[in-house]
């Protein structure tokens, strides 16, 4: 190699040395403008995911709330008649109508045709209140004057401690009673929109709701076979149906 050669190898190694620096340096700074921040790169994967739980969190709660029950009614099933007895202790004249009176049915008396009313009532004075049933002439007002039917009437039972729901109380009818035989009344809680009534061999009856309230009872009225009242009833459970009756002035 001359000396020409070898001066010129020389300086193409030293410019070479020169220009691989720079390109090394220029590609650096090429990659660190393309590397995103952290913060910018973990930015960019959280807001997806916080996205999609947001959606899975809404899909949930609506799944949730579609499968949730609604407040389950009392089931409607065959349970024993057991009632609190009506009697014929209090005189009309020591009762004070408070709601109703009710017609229940029409019947005819010895000398007369007599409609049986329930209604709630007091004694003006003492504490509490009562069912009753009585029995007066067709189109005579319910009063302390008017002539009752029968020798056991007003009938009559404490409302204290009854059921608060279901059959609250219930009056069979009877010979010399308010109510004729083969009629029974019952006072019902106001849920209840079917009553059926079951004889000691098992024969069923429906009530029929007269449509009106007394004391925040619906009042159901049923025909019933005389020497063999109803031992168990089926209560049906519904919406509130009516409105209390206009109360009596007192």
């Amino acid at each position: 190699m001359t000396d020409l050669e070898r001066k010129l190898a020389e300086a193409l190694r030293g410019q070479a040395e020169e220009v691989t620096p720079n390109l090394d340096a220029a590609w650096a700074e090429q990659m660190r403008r393309q590397r995103k921040p952290l913060r910018r790169r973990l930015t960019v994967l959280i807001a997806p995911l916080a996205a999609v739980l947001v959606v899975l969190t809404s899909v949930l709660l609506a799944t949730q709330l579609n499968n949730d029950p609604a407040p389950a009614q009392p089931a409607d099933r065959i349970e024993a008649l057991s009632l609190a007895k009506f009697v014929p202790i209090i005189p009309m004249k020591s009762l004070q109508v408070e709601n109703g009176p009710v017609a229940l049915t029409d019947f005819v008396g010895q000398s007369d045709t007599w409609t049986a009313y329930a209604f709630s009532a007091f004694q003006p004075g003492v504490p509490g209140g009562f069912f009753c049933v009585a029995a007066v002439p067709v189109g005579q007002p319910l009063t302390v004057n008017t002539p009752l039917y029968g020798t056991k009437t007003p009938q009559c039972v404490s409302t204290d401690n009854l059921p608060s729901h279901g059959v609250r109380a219930g009056y069979v009818g009877e010979f010399g009673g308010p109510l004729p035989p083969g009629k029974a009344v019952y006072f019902m809680d106001p849920t209840v929109r079917a009553l059926q009534l079951f004889a000691p061999n098992g024969d069923m009856t429906e009530a029929h709701s007269t449509g009106k309230r007394i004391s925040e009872s619906m009042v159901f009225v049923a025909d019933v076979v005389p020497g063999a009242e109803p031992v168990r009833c089926r209560v049906i459970w519904g919406p509130l149906s009516s409105p209390l009756t206009n109360p009596a002035s007192r």
